[in-house]
């Protein structure tokens, strides 16, 4: 077993059977809150069905459980869920409860427990939930940017679509989860009041039968197109009275050396209230009711996600005073009075994201899943402290130029497009559904010229 400390307080795991513990003592009150992140990778409308239902139906215990396991689950808070490439498990538990309720956990994983019937009863329950969902204008923006630069891997949606679902069978649902529901690749976090030796000795014990399938297929990195900054995709919504515009932009991962500054460039330009982005197009212009920007993981990469919800007639201004932004942050960086609020708004979102047992176990869910060391939530702030000017400069420069962002409009393209068209250098696609966006096509290359004797 290997094992180390990323403080006298938490416990770093790996177990015999290739599961990962992060586990944090939180004496604050007699609850542990438990998150198991799981990887879920596959590609195409099938496999996002089927990751959905499983979700929905893992830790639906069949009628036949023994008593005593089902008074343990009575004892515990528990949901499930999946995102485009991973699967969850979270909540909490009396502190007297773990055990059984780690116990549970183990054999849901580890064996398929649930019935015909509960994913038959999922199929239809999913089907009006995920309509709900698909129909988000900012759904469907990120969808639309990642079929422009990931074709092969991209299903148009993070939800699947509602014919997907009920053409779902369980025996694959059960396939799935035997061949892709390993514990190599995953972390169990749980952080709150118990004690650290006898916790890890349970934990090795109660997930010991969970070796997952030995056949798994690996699913290979998405190729992802280069950017297409100059041509915006406009995605159709009839008679839809307010344009949702999204850009996206590479982040640097958490863990680089970087991404302290960046982070301070990110605030400075649409990451709180007193933001550029915010101040300008919201409070001086009244072009947008939304104008932020935040780092979001979207398939397995860090994004920078630039949003901005306006009136349809102002959509067209907010995009070019936006890309205006982001040039103008290269050009005029960000002073010492604004590198001093960003330092003091992210340093206070982290102390934040650490107050509870319960959010710092998501914290440190995000942050394995993301490939980042647990101690990064204590040395985060130390590193913010030593960022300069230049350093956030050059962040800017190099991060946050307009030539890096793809950028999507969903709304009324009747209405939309004539006025977008008239910004100069911009050529608009326009798509009348989303499952229509085509990738981008790259440049071919230009062959050097040959000097003429």
């Amino acid at each position: 077993m290997n094992r180390s400390t990323a403080t006298a307080q938490t416990l770093d795991i790996l177990l015999p059977n290739r599961l990962r513990l992060v586990a944090v003592v939180d004496q604050s009150a007699p609850v542990v809150e438990i998150r198991l992140s799981v990887p879920l990778p596959g590609v195409g409308a099938e496999h996002a069905a089927l990751a959905q239902v499983l979700g929905d139906v893992l830790l639906r215990p069949a009628a036949e459980v023994p008593l005593a396991r089902r008074e343990a689950w009575a004892a515990a808070d528990l949901g499930c869920g999946r995102d485009l490439d991973r699967l969850g498990v979270f909540g909490y538990t009396a502190s007297d409860s773990l055990g059984h309720v780690l116990h549970d956990i183990a054999g849901f994983v580890a064996r398929p427990e649930y019935t015909d019937s509960s994913v038959l009863d999922a199929r239809k329950r999913l089907a009006s939930q995920v309509a709900i969902g698909r129909a988000d204008a900012r759904r469907t923006a990120l969808a639309a940017l990642r079929l422009r630069r990931c074709p092969a891997h991209a299903v148009p949606w993070d939800l699947p679509a509602p014919e997907a679902l009920s053409q779902v069978e369980p025996d694959a649902v059960r396939a799935l989860q035997n061949v892709l529901i390993r514990p190599e690749g995953s972390t169990l976090v749980i952080v709150g009041d118990f004690p650290p030796k006898e916790t890890v000795d349970l934990v090795e014990r109660v997930f010991a039968d969970w070796q997952g399938s030995s056949c798994a297929e690996t699913v290979p990195s998405a190729a992802v197109l280069p950017p297409a900054p100059d041509d915006i995709v406009l995605v159709h919504r009839p008679r839809s009275a307010q344009a949702e515009l999204v850009m996206t932009g590479t982040a640097p991962h958490r863990g680089d050396i970087e991404r302290p500054a960046y982070d301070i460039a990110n605030a400075v330009l649409g990451g709180g209230v007193g933001s550029r982005l915010s101040g300008n197009l919201r409070e001086r212009k009244g072009y947008a009711y939304l104008a932020a920007s935040a780092v979001e993981v979207m398939a397995g990469r860090p994004t920078c996600i630039v949003r901005l919800a306006a009136a349809e007639p102002s959509a067209a201004a907010a995009l070019a005073e936006t890309r205006s932004e982001l040039a103008a942050l290269a050009d005029r960086p960000p002073g010492q009075e604004e590198i001093a609020h960003a330092k003091q708004l992210l340093a206070g979102r982290v102390i934040t994201s650490t107050a509870s047992a319960a959010s710092r176990a998501t914290l440190l869910a995000n942050l394995t899943a993301e490939g980042v060391d647990p101690a990064w939530c204590d040395t985060y702030g130390r590193h913010l402290s030593t960022v300069g000017a230049e350093d956030v400069a050059a962040a800017a420069r190099t991060l946050f130029a307009p030539a890096g962002f793809d950028t999507a409009i969903v709304g009324d393209a009747d209405v939309l497009a004539a006025s977008l068209e008239e910004i100069t250098g911009l050529t608009v696609r326009r798509y009348e559904r989303l499952e229509d966006v085509a990738p981008v096509t790259p440049q071919p290359s230009v062959p050097p010229q040959q000097e003429i004797p």
